[in-house]
């Protein structure tokens, strides 16, 4: 648990430099809700990936973002800083994800290969982003897509991330959607926001095809 929390804490400090104006987050449309938790459909995205192999979730974040970090404060060319957007998220490899940050219990701890993701803000594209000088980090843009999202304040523990995504699940099943994809970890505030008050979400994607 205290590991969960470094590394919570290693992720969020990239946002200090944005806090006054605070990080971009991606747009998306509301297509349903209830309270806390939506469906969304999110449109194309330009991210920054690394893919990890690791034993957990916090592994996989721990050695993902770093490298990520470091390519958007310089280590590309020409050397050009990128703002840093928000959230920051981590996913079991092969499941898609379209955000920047942005975990749940079951996927993190199956073990494997993950990938973490930063979104890209909106004034680059493909031709004009900076090449990484790791070649590890892969630039692409990510289809559109829908999610079911729920959101929650910190603290962030283990047992309040399986809730919240049990939660989740509850509403999509209510939505009639069949063959929910793995769930994602998101984080959102810079770490002068008290910890208490940061937002967190958990993230479903959502096969369309198969709603019922």
């Amino acid at each position: 648990m205290k590991r969960m929390y470094a590394i919570a804490a290693a992720v969020l400090i990239a946002f200090g430099a944005a806090a006054e104006k605070g990080p971009d987050m991606p747009a998306y449309d509301i297509l349903a809700e209830d309270g806390r938790a939506e469906i969304r459909l999110y449109a194309p995205q330009i991210v920054a990936e690394v893919t990890v192999k690791a034993g957990s979730l916090s592994g996989a974040a721990s050695e993902g973002f770093r490298p990520l970090a470091n390519y958007i404060f310089g280590a590309n060319t020409p050397r050009q800083k990128i703002e840093m957007t928000s959230p920051v998220t981590v996913a079991p490899k092969g499941q898609k994800i379209a955000m920047t940050a942005p975990v749940t219990a079951a996927p993190a701890d199956a073990g494997g290969d993950y990938v973490v993701h930063f979104l890209m803000p909106p004034e680059w594209t493909l031709d004009t982003l900076p090449a990484p000088s790791n070649p590890a980090i892969v630039l692409k843009e990510m289809p559109a897509r829908t999610v079911a999202a729920l959101r929650y304040n910190g603290p962030d523990t283990a047992s309040r991330r399986q809730k919240v995504e049990a939660d989740l699940r509850e509403f999509v099943a209510q939505q009639g959607f069949r063959g929910a994809g793995a769930a994602e970890w998101a984080g959102y505030d810079s770490p002068m926001v008290p910890f208490f008050l940061r937002r967190y979400e958990i993230i479903i994607p959502l096969p369309t095809a198969n709603k019922e």
